[in-house]
């Protein structure tokens, strides 16, 4: 008797001892959900361009910004996909205003980087990657009234600028959808 006794003690200690451990994880849980800030809502490097209008103008458009984030367009948008060509930045900055992101990097950079960055874009719907003769870096990644400027085209912050930017609030016509354009081919 005495042998159980002391096996009912031991089983006890180790269910309060389950339960200690129990509330401590939950306890820490609870703390971390509450200190957790969620995703993040911008990228680190970023620069703001406000004002940008959005009209429909016909011909060619001397930008400020090369590649623009913004402003006058054509009417047809440049469809999202990848190019291995250049495209024409009125219909590039159109799909901004669809809420599309713009890829564009110097055809300059090694062709393992391009791939990269064609893996990223394949699939995603509102995304343009292609080249830029004459790019002042490596990678710009542009939506409306955003531009990211980067030396490497493997930094992280171009798929986390995708995910943030691409369909932004910031775009005039952020329900549109960048299809019904000029193509790739």
């Amino acid at each position: 008797m005495h042998g159980n006794a002391a096996a009912r003690q031991r089983s006890k200690r180790w269910v309060l001892l389950g339960v200690v451990v129990l509330i401590t994880i939950a306890i820490v849980n609870g703390t971390m959900a509450f200190l957790d800030d969620g995703p993040p809502t911008e990228v680190e490097g970023v620069v703001y361009y406000e004002g940008l209008t959005s009209s429909i103008v016909d011909g060619p458009i001397a930008y400020d910004l090369q590649p623009p984030a913004g402003g006058p367009h054509a009417a047809l948008i440049q469809e999202c996909g990848v190019y291995r060509v250049p495209v024409t930045d009125e219909n590039a900055v159109a799909s901004l205003a669809t809420g599309a992101v713009w890829i564009a990097y110097n055809p300059g950079i090694d062709r393992s980087d391009i791939e990269l960055l064609e893996d990223l874009a394949l699939g995603e719907r509102e995304v343009i990657l292609a080249p830029y003769p004459g790019l002042r870096a490596p990678v710009v990644v542009t939506s409306w009234g955003a531009q990211l400027v980067l030396d490497d085209p493997r930094d992280l912050r171009v798929p986390l600028f995708m995910t943030i930017y691409a369909n932004s609030d910031r775009a005039p016509d952020a329900a549109a959808r960048c299809v019904g354009g000029i193509g790739p081919g």
